[in-house]
């Protein structure tokens, strides 16, 4: 299978992986064939990217650290905590004119907001996710869920959930911190779910005074969590995951000591960022750019390992950062690459996809070219790069080297 832009789309592709809606139920099932009118569908519940089957990939394997059922059933489960919460304490509008409940209004209610919170389901959904990661390898990381809209922010969260553990497994958290680790991130930005309704749509362009309300989540956060008797491990990752090393981040302005996240005795420094959100800023980071909302293009690899670089030190744990950098595969089996030379000249321009990594040089794998220069579809061409040394490849943007029907 090959993961596709939208705008690639074309009547006769054949799903690989289900789409689903933002209510959960299943939109197009794996093994659907296309339509002609199936992208403008798509296109309304903000798909921008999915997986198609393709001939001649049936040998490229995914290994996805958590399973697609599992990761749907922990997105459906935590959209429906936070759509039933933002009900019951008032953030539903039943009419235009209505005045909703501003945050501070609903936090001066501590025992309603306990009663309205199923943590339970951000319990069982770390549960879940430690369940499928426990026996992985983390050595790698391998992400390649779809996104939605209307689902962004768990989501989001889900897969930094994922990323924060395999960070924490190689610095030997035990299995108790780590599912902490899991349920801190999974509960990160609980402050949003007290903010109005269009703040939360990742595409919003806002105001000042809305950027700087929507700024406010890590301290809501913090309340929210304390108030439902959560850890203070997890309440203190919503309140400092836009902290930085260098004191520019908020709330509060702590600092990092860019070392490793190792359990220390003794009382942690005042006015230092804890161990646990130091890895949680560095997944978000990370995420950000490889999975960003739909509408924004995904970052490659090696950008996304320029961009933890540049912010290593200064905002992100520089430790962290580069335990990070050693789990993310140059190539790996799905990337879409552009040829950038060859000997002859005869295939610069042409884009495919990484068909198999080489573990004895990570930037020569295996490759299937599936369109020329021009982006016309081309019988595929398989290369291992590794015998063909006058060949260089860089990463491709997703409909990149595709030919455009008018």
């Amino acid at each position: 299978m090959i993961q596709i832009a939208l705008k690639e789309l074309r009547a006769g592709h054949v799903l690989a992986k289900s789409i689903y809606r933002d209510t959960g139920e299943i939109m197009l099932s794996a093994g659907y064939r296309m339509t002609p009118d199936v992208s403008v569908k798509l296109k309304e519940i903000g798909v921008d990217r999915i997986w198609v089957q393709e001939e001649g990939l049936e040998d490229l394997e995914y290994e996805d650290l958590v399973s697609e059922v599992t990761i749907n059933q922990c997105v459906l489960l935590l959209r429906r905590t936070v759509m039933d919460f933002r009900a019951k304490v008032g953030l539903v509008k039943t009419n235009a004119e209505e005045q909703l409940p501003s945050p501070e209004q609903i936090l001066s209610k501590p025992e309603e907001i306990k009663a309205a919170l199923n943590i339970a389901a951000f319990k069982k959904t770390a549960a879940d996710i430690y369940y499928e990661l426990k026996k992985a390898d983390p050595s790698i990381l391998h992400l390649t869920a779809s996104r939605s809209l209307g689902n962004f922010y768990q989501q989001q969260s889900i897969d930094c959930a994922i990323v924060a553990a395999m960070i924490a497994k190689r610095y030997n958290f035990t299995p108790d911190e780590l599912e902490d680790m899991i349920l801190a991130v999974l509960l990160m930005d609980i402050g949003y779910i007290l903010l109005p309704e269009h703040l939360l749509n990742p595409n919003t362009k806002l105001s000042l005074e809305e950027l700087e309300l929507k700024k406010k989540h890590p301290d809501y956060g913090f309340d929210i969590l304390r108030v439902c008797n959560v850890s203070l491990v997890c309440a203190n990752v919503a309140l400092q995951h836009h902290e930085r090393q260098d004191g520019g981040g908020y709330p509060r302005k702590l600092v990092g000591g860019n070392k490793p996240p190792i359990r220390t005795t003794g009382p942690a420094t005042k006015g230092t960022i804890n161990r646990y959100t130091e890895i949680a800023s560095v997944a978000l980071d990370y995420i950000s750019i490889i999975a960003p909302p739909p509408g924004t293009d995904a970052q490659t690899p090696i950008n996304s390992i320029k961009f933890l670089v540049r912010l290593s030190g200064a905002k992100l744990n520089s430790a962290i950062v580069e335990t990070l950098l050693s789990m993310i595969p140059v190539y790996s089996a799905g990337d879409r690459i552009m040829v950038t030379s060859d000997a002859q000249g005869e295939l610069t321009g042409y884009v495919g996809v990484v068909l198999r990594s080489n573990s004895r040089e990570q930037n020569r794998p295996s490759v299937v070219l599936i369109y020329n220069r021009a982006g016309e579809k081309i019988p595929h061409m398989e290369l291992n790069l590794w015998e063909r040394k006058d060949i260089e490849i860089r990463e491709a943007k997703l409909g990149e080297g595709a030919a455009q029907e008018q």
